[in-house]
């Protein structure tokens, strides 16, 4: 099966997560798409928000280490990596995603966009209809980084 290679990113803002409306999948999920040629998968993940929302982000980095010397630089490491499975859709037979998937921050939100996103908090995801409006693995992440930045209280049951 043909595998390509794409970045997304979850935007973190105000206790909140960015979503889209994904117009063939019809299900929210954060904004990506595919890596291009001579692009790393974190400079994809910034140019598809920008693209699809019009939103600048920096991303939350979690390191291990840098490396910054003539020969060698650190780039963006991914907060998870995934194989999604694609269905086919019209001329395009079903192939894989292997996914960089970042989390960010905007670092300026207008007060008036052309873009069409939504802002979700936990308890709006969890109104959601699992795998019908958004699918299973897109809460489990966002579950998880709810935790991770203490968003989520001890009390929240899951999904």
């Amino acid at each position: 099966m043909k595998k390509e290679f794409t970045a997304s990113a979850y935007l973190i803002e105000n206790e909140k997560v960015l979503l889209l409306q994904h117009p063939k999948l019809q299900k929210w999920l954060p904004p990506g798409g595919h890596v291009e040629a001579n692009e790393t998968p974190g400079e994809a993940a910034k140019r598809e928000v920008l693209e699809e929302t019009g939103l600048e982000i920096e991303f939350i980095l979690q390191e291990n280490i840098s490396i910054d010397c003539w020969n060698a630089k650190s780039i963006e490491r991914p907060y998870l990596c995934l194989l999604e499975n694609i269905p086919p859709y019209r001329d395009t037979p079903a192939h894989q995603h292997i996914d960089f998937i970042y989390v960010a921050r905007p670092t300026h939100i207008p007060e008036v966009t052309l873009f069409s996103y939504q802002w979700f908090s936990w308890q709006e995801l969890k109104d959601l209809e699992p795998d019908v409006e958004i699918f299973k693995e897109t809460v489990d992440v966002i579950q998880h980084l709810f935790q991770s930045f203490n968003i989520l209280d001890s009390l929240v049951e899951s999904p």
